[in-house]
């Protein structure tokens, strides 16, 4: 493969492999990719040259040498990738002592249904409850590649297909390109079609939205925009990169100074509606992975105790709301181990993980 010098035909070769998520190279070392969790090496096929690496660069760079030469100054570049078999890719490039690196991370050329995603007891209360609604803010949270954008892709395209409604998202870069089914969908990119984040959710109120996708929180002003949307009547999904609902909580406070912190409290306890956290972990054959979720619902005693900044009460009212469709990661976790869908070794880490 690295004697080929041809991306197109490095990414034929992993697309055959639905177990396949990232694409890793790096000039003077082995292509490598990640199966199921685990980074894989192909050592047989010789090591990337300079030379190579520039060509990939180029090409994922559709040949443009303004945009190669703006990487070479910036030192990285985030970008939307669609390669000829018409699979997209979120891909970085970056340096690395000295050296050019990139990492593509294979985006489903579908949207999965809910059922495919989570147990479809769980998918009909998102549907009923959460995806019925008009106004107010849907968190969806993990590490980095727990798959929150295949959870929201899956999410936006059920609300495309079954809604008449206007759809914004604000996205870096853009990863799923929907087809407006029953919405109106407007898709923006950070660089591309606006500035920023901030920039674009305060331009998207005169957008005449009715849901607002921002692709991540990450900074106040983002917060207080995505707030305010939710406040003024829109349905309003994002990310964050926390491990439970309480912790996601607590970061969203956080991004406010002390001394308005209550107030922040307040106004998230009314806006928020559903905490979606979640993880892959491998299955117990070990040829695919499942995603791991624990579910929060705002209901009135949730509400309550954000207001009240007792955010440590949340885990226990997640434990004990199961009947009114929550769920923590441990009870989910043992669903799928008394499915035989996933080994109780594959998991063990999990439990500290979600309580952080």
């Amino acid at each position: 493969m690295a004697n080929s010098f041809d991306i197109e035909q490095i990414l034929a070769l992993i697309e055959k492999n639905p177990n396949i998520s990232d694409l890793h190279l790096s000039w003077g070392e082995s292509i490598s990719y990640r199966m199921n969790g685990d980074v894989v090496r192909e050592e047989t096929a010789g090591k990337l040259s300079n030379e190579s690496m520039e060509i990939v660069l180029r090409q994922l760079f559709q040949w443009n040498p303004q945009r190669f030469d703006k990487f070479l100054g910036d030192k990285e570049a985030d970008f939307a990738y669609v390669s000829k078999n018409n699979v997209p890719y979120r891909v970085n490039a970056f340096f690395k002592t000295g050296r050019v690196g990139v990492v593509m991370r294979k985006i489903n050329a579908v949207a999965k249904n809910l059922e495919e995603l989570i147990f479809s007891d769980i998918a009909e209360s998102i549907k009923k409850n959460i995806l019925s609604a008009k106004k107010g803010l849907y968190l969806v949270t993990g590490p980095t590649g727990s798959g929150k954008s295949t959870s929201l892709v899956a999410m936006l395209q059920y609300l495309n297909e079954t809604r008449n409604e206007n759809i914004i998202t604000i996205e870096d870069p853009i990863e799923f390109v929907f087809e407006p089914k029953q919405c109106i969908v407007s898709q923006r990119e950070i660089g591309h079609d606006t500035r920023s984040f901030s920039n674009a959710l305060r331009s998207s109120m005169r957008e005449d939205p009715d849901i607002i996708f921002v692709g991540e929180i990450r900074d106040r002003e983002t917060a207080e925009s995505a707030l305010s949307l939710a406040e003024t009547g829109h349905l309003v999904f994002s990310t964050l990169h926390t491990n439970s609902a309480a912790n996601t909580v607590n970061r969203y406070i956080s991004f406010f100074p002390p001394e308005i912190q209550d107030s922040i409290s307040d106004r998230l306890a009314e806006s928020l509606i559903w905490i979606q956290s979640q993880f892959l972990v491998r299955t117990k054959d070990e040829k695919s992975r499942v995603w791991i979720y624990e579910v929060m619902i705002n209901t009135t005693s949730i509400k309550n105790n954000i207001k009240k900044r007792a955010i440590e009460q949340i885990d226990n009212i997640i434990e004990t709301s199961s009947l009114i469709g929550m769920i923590n990661l441990k009870k989910y976790t043992q669903r799928l181990i008394d499915k035989q869908i996933i080994d109780p070794k594959e998991v063990g880490w999990l439990f500290w993980a979600g309580q952080q």
